[in-house]
């Protein structure tokens, strides 16, 4: 897992540890919520995945799972 950590790139609006906003005062869903954007990485299916959604800075982006956005989106059931 740490190889991944290696080549993430962490954004101001990432959660704290990882960007600047604090999950206190800034709370909201992050991608491990079921966010309909997040596709899993086959070998660390539960920490990290890919960001699909085109509104997300994070988008297109090595994600780990508890990074989270503002654009986040429930799956549908």
């Amino acid at each position: 897992m740490d190889q991944y950590f290696k080549v993430l790139k962490f954004l101001p609006t990432d959660f704290q540890p990882y960007g600047q906003r604090s999950r206190d005062e800034d709370w909201g869903p992050d991608c491990s919520c079921n966010c309909r954007w997040f596709s899993n990485i086959v070998d660390q299916p539960n920490d990290f995945g890919v960001c699909l959604n085109p509104k997300s800075p994070r988008r297109g982006l090595l994600t780990f799972e508890h990074q989270g956005c503002y654009d986040h989106e429930d799956r549908e059931e």
